[in-house]
């Protein structure tokens, strides 16, 4: 029994990145345009962007928690939001983390927190809305795969970019943030691929899970967009086919 849940949760994690290697930006951008991206990348913008994300995380679970119906399912969601929140140590809270990370960088504190963030307002409430819109655990499910599926891109994306104005990239690297980070996604996927598997019984729950999951992979490319929009002009930017499944996306979720 348990080698078939492996091969099932194989099964399900090569067809996902696959997936995410054909649609989300930061799973199939090249190497040498990505490092071009985290170059012109200002990294006060990435922190403030990506600081108003974390915080957006621990209430997108915490919202998902009474919205869904298995005991089960919920206790994989409450996990992931407990060690978001610091499992009870305010002072272990991953944006407090974050923070501290930004430091190591030289980023002020007041500075981040001050930055305007209106422009990915719209893209994280339309993610919000599409969740409270969800009427069964397998598209919840969707959600919590596309959160977690690129969250090892989007954590090396973000180092990427702070790196090169780090004055120290080891003492960045061995910040609490990105430690726990980098040791605990492989974990956090197995979690997310198993709360699908388990919520699906039938290939209908399986399209919806998918469906969702190709939403947030357009939540991402969106998110991301509006990162490094104001300094290059990005080859997923430029593509009409990709912007016009963000726009869907996003117009679906305002309706």
């Amino acid at each position: 029994m348990m080698n078939n849940q492996t091969k099932n949760l194989d099964h399900w994690k090569h067809r996902l990145d696959s997936l995410m290697r054909e649609y989300a930006w930061l799973a199939k951008v090249s190497s040498d345009e990505l490092c071009s991206v985290q170059r012109q990348t200002p990294p006060l913008r990435l922190a403030a962007y990506w600081y108003h994300f974390s915080v957006f995380a621990a209430d997108f679970l915490c919202i998902a928690l009474p919205l869904l119906q298995n005991p089960v399912n919920r206790c994989y969601i409450a996990e992931t939001a407990n060690e978001e929140l610091g499992c009870g140590n305010p002072d272990q809270v991953h944006s407090v983390l974050l923070l501290e990370a930004f430091a190591k960088a030289g980023l002020d504190q007041q500075a981040i927190l001050s930055y305007p963030t209106i422009e990915i307002d719209g893209i994280l409430s339309a993610l919000k809305q599409q969740l409270l819109n969800a009427k069964n655990d397998y598209e919840i499910a969707g959600f919590f795969l596309g959160f977690e599926l690129l969250a090892e891109h989007n954590i090396s994306h973000v180092f990427g970019c702070l790196q090169r104005h780090a004055p120290s990239i080891e003492a960045l690297r061995q910040t609490p943030y990105f430690q726990e980070h980098f040791k605990v996604e492989p974990e956090h996927i197995k979690r997310a691929i198993t709360l699908a598997m388990t919520s699906c019984n039938y290939d209908y729950q399986i399209k919806s899970v998918i469906d969702k999951f190709h939403y947030t992979l357009s939540f991402w490319n969106a998110f991301w967009g509006a990162v490094h929009q104001e300094q290059t002009q990005l080859s997923f930017l430029k593509s009409s086919d990709l912007k016009t499944s963000i726009s869907e996306s996003l117009l679906v979720a305002q309706i």
